[in-house]
């Protein structure tokens, strides 16, 4: 038999409100209506359920925002890192081309001293800017995502046992 209603309690749970992140980049703010265990317990299965999907439907929405934030971070810096290789790798064609050109010109002796401290001054930055870009790749994508995704999972796993 269900309980009898109470006044301070309503029979219809209003969703849990939940506000998007802005443009401008503001912080995003997920409200749950956080219910007393009496409460819980005069509710009917319908209304246990209708809350129980609204709660997942919330958790899902936080994890997507959440995980779209965290990749627009990684793609910054994923960014960075793909200018840093990709000038490092023209640097380092020019400064291969500067050595050719220091061989070429080693062969009658004239001038080919300039031209090779050239070549491998280029060859040293393009190493330096090779090792910077690596450095700033993703090792691990999404971490914090992972992790999150994994105790939730853990902890519905052991909420249902």
């Amino acid at each position: 038999m269900p309980a009898p209603w109470r006044p301070d309690f309503p029979r219809h749970l209003p969703a849990p409100t939940f506000r998007e992140e802005t443009a401008g980049g503001g912080d995003v703010e997920i409200e749950s209506e956080r219910l007393e265990r009496m409460q819980l317990e005069s509710l009917s299965t319908a209304e246990l359920v209708r809350h129980a999907i609204e709660e997942a439907r919330l958790l899902a929405r936080a994890e997507v925002l959440h995980a779209k934030k965290e990749l627009q971070e990684e793609l910054k810096a994923a960014r960075t890192a793909g200018i840093l290789l990709g000038s490092g790798g023209v640097l380092g064609l020019l400064g291969l081309a500067a050595l050719f050109v220091a061989v070429g010109l080693a062969l009658p002796l004239a001038q080919w001293l300039g031209v090779l401290l050239v070549g491998v001054f280029l060859l040293l930055l393009c190493g330096g800017l090779a090792f910077a870009g690596y450095k700033r790749l993703p090792r691990k994508p999404l971490p914090h995502t992972q992790d999150r995704l994994k105790t939730d999972l853990a902890r519905t796993r052991e909420t249902l046992q």
